[in-house]
């Protein structure tokens, strides 16, 4: 009988200047910690030996790195643990003190000892194409990733940070909504698609004027 996989439920964490424990220093290792840094976290590294990249973070003081392995009470004080080590000893260890501790933890390669999955990630400015199968099949993940990925065009990406600039320039409520909703599907992305910026600005500032005037946009 096939046993049922769990069905994650994906989230997208803030982790700016939020502490991070990352125990392992291969890599594996070296992938998560800079993926952490890219999002701001302030990391912790335990490991007696690591990377030359991971080593030069440390020497940059872009991560902190405990050059020793792994001892009890390192859970403390972090937010989150990773632990990418191939000593299975040691990751359960690092499990049960997390899990006792409330922290999320996440174990390499076992997916048994996780509480949460790293999909294979790609950005593009703003935009995060992020594809996971619940850690069953990590290279199936990347290749999806990359095909997904393909896709997203330069003018998304425009896209993206107008509507974000236009959610900080405007009230909330369904009139935004709306104006959100045809930027994105209507006529000004396919302008900016055929790369005129020109004609799609000025058929924004129009759609502005209106939405302001009649309390409708055009």
């Amino acid at each position: 009988m096939t046993t049922a996989i769990p069905v994650d439920y994906p989230i997208c964490l803030r982790l700016e200047g939020r502490r991070v424990l990352l125990v392992g220093g291969g890599a594996v290792a070296e992938g998560r910690a800079l993926a952490l840094l890219e999002a701001g976290a302030r990391l912790q590294l335990v490991a007696p030996t690591v990377t030359q990249t991971l080593a030069k973070l440390a020497g940059e003081g872009r991560l902190d790195w405990v050059p020793r392995t792994y001892e009890d009470g390192d859970t403390r004080g972090h937010t989150l643990v990773l632990t990418a080590t191939d000593d299975a000893s040691v990751n359960q260890r690092i499990v049960t003190e997390a899990r006792a501790r409330g922290l999320w933890v996440n174990t390499a390669d076992e997916p048994e000892l996780c509480d949460f999955t790293l999909p294979s990630v790609e950005r593009r400015g703003p935009i995060t194409v992020a594809v996971s199968t619940a850690g069953q099949a990590p290279a199936l993940a990347r290749h999806l990733r990359r095909v997904l990925a393909a896709h997203i065009a330069p003018h998304h990406v425009l896209l993206a940070r107008l509507s974000g600039w236009l959610r900080r320039q405007l009230p909330r409520g369904p009139r935004r909504q709306l104006l959100l909703k045809r930027l994105a599907e209507g006529d000004l992305g396919v302008l900016l698609a055929r790369g005129e910026q020109a004609r799609a600005f000025a058929r924004l500032r129009t759609e502005l004027k209106h939405w302001k005037s009649s309390g409708e946009p055009t």
